[in-house]
C-alpha cells in the first residue's frame, strides 16, 4: 500500500480528507459535509470514511482541546453536541480496526506548512488558521511546540476585547468573537447586511467599500493586536496564515500591518505569508502525524 495513510480534518462545515504516501505524496483527496446533529453522528461519519479509504493508519484533526493521552476530546467549542470526555480515537479504532491518532487541527495545519509548505525553510514560525473559529500553533527551532492535551497556540481564545461577546469557550472578548468566520457573518448581519457564510462577506467586500469591508478591517485590528502580543513574547518574525477563511485576510492585512507597525520598535519587521497548501493543509498534517516514518523521526513534533 506504499505506506499510505489517511488524514482527516474535521471542520465546522466540512470533513476534508487526504490519502498520502511518504513515497508518492498525495494519492487522493475529498470532502463531505460535517454532521451537525451531534458528536455521535460525526464519529459515524468519520468511521465510515476510514472504512472507505484504504490506509495503514488514520490521523484525525479536531478543532479543540484533547485529553492528555491524545485519545479523547476535552473541549470542542464550535461543534454542536456532547464532546467532553468522548474517547474519539478509541471509538474509531473499535469500529474500523484502524490505528488512529488525534491531533489539534491548527497543529496539523502547521505541521503540513512547516514540512511541505510556506514555512518549509523556516525554523521559528507563528501559524494562524482562519476558519469557523481561529486556531494557532508555534514552531521554534524547527519543531512545533506541544504540551498536554495539544493546547499550545490557541490564538482564537486570546482576549482582544475585554468584556466583549461571549465565546464558545466560556470567556468574553476572544479573538474568535471578532475575527472568526462565524463572527464575521454575525457582525455583518448585526449591521444590517446579508451574509450566510464568510465567503459572502468577502465577496461583498470585494465589490464595495461598505459594511463588509469595515467588519473585515475591524477583525484585522483585532488579529494585529493579538499577533503583536505573541510576536513580542516569542520573538518569532514569520507568520503563516491559512484556513478556509484566509481569503478574507486580503481585506484585513492593512489593519494587521498597522497594528504590527505600532510595535515595530520592539518586535522589528514581521513577515506575513499566506499558506501554500490550501484548505487541505489540515488533512495533510493529520496524515503526517499518522505516518509511521514521521512518528519515528519527529517524535511529538
Amino acid at each position: 500500500m506504499d505506506g499510505a495513510v489517511l488524514g482527516i480534518d474535521i471542520g465546522g462545515t466540512l470533513i476534508k480528507w487526504v490519502r498520502w504516501s511518504p513515497v508518492s505524496g498525495v494519492l487522493d483527496r475529498g470532502e463531505r459535509t460535517t454532521p451537525r446533529s451531534g458528536a455521535r453522528a460525526v464519529v459515524s461519519a468519520v468511521a465510515e470514511l476510514i472504512g472507505e479509504v484504504p490506509g495503514e493508519a488514520a490521523g484525525v484533526a479536531l478543532p479543540g482541546h484533547l485529553s492528555d493521552d491524545l485519545r479523547a476530546v476535552r473541549l470542542l467549542p464550535n461543534l454542536p453536541g456532547e464532546w467532553s470526555g468522548l474517547r474519539f480515537a478509541d471509538e474509531l479504532e473499535s469500529r474500523t480496526g484502524a490505528c488512529v491518532r488525534l491531533v489539534n487541527d491548527a497543529r496539523a495545519f502547521a505541521l503540513a506548512e512547516l514540512r511541505l509548505g510556506a514555512a518549509r525553510q523556516e525554523d521559528d514560525v507563528l501559524f494562524v488558521t482562519m476558519g469557523t473559529g481561529i486556531g494557532g500553533a508555534l514552531a521554534l527551532n524547527g519543531r512545533l511546540l506541544r504540551a498536554k492535551g495539544d493546547r499550545v497556540g490557541e490564538l482564537g481564545h486570546m482576549i482582544c476585547r475585554p468584556g466583549g461577546a461571549l465565546c464558545g469557550c466560556g470567556a468574553r472578548g476572544c479573538l474568535e468573537t471578532v475575527a472568526g468566520g462565524s463572527a464575521l457573518v454575525a457582525h455583518v448581519r448585526a449591521g444590517g447586511g446579508r451574509a450566510e457564510t464568510p465567503q459572502d462577506v468577502v465577496r461583498a467586500a470585494s465589490g464595495a467599500d461598505g459594511l463588509e469591508r469595515a467588519v473585515l478591517e475591524d477583525a484585522g485590528r483585532a488579529i494585529g493586536l493579538v499577533l503583536g502580543n505573541v510576536v513580542a513574547y516569542s520573538s518569532v518574525s514569520t507568520v503563516v496564515i491559512g484556513g478556509g477563511v484566509a481569503p478574507a485576510f486580503a481585506f484585513m492585512k492593512p489593519a494587521v500591518e498597522a497594528e504590527l507597525a505600532a510595535r515595530a520598535r520592539l518586535v522589528g519587521p514581521v513577515d506575513l505569508r499566506l499558506a501554500h497548501l490550501g484548505s487541505g493543509a489540515g488533512a495533510l498534517g493529520a496524515a503526517l502525524m499518522a505516518a509511521p516514518h514521521v512518528n519515528r523521526t519527529d517524535g511529538d513534533t
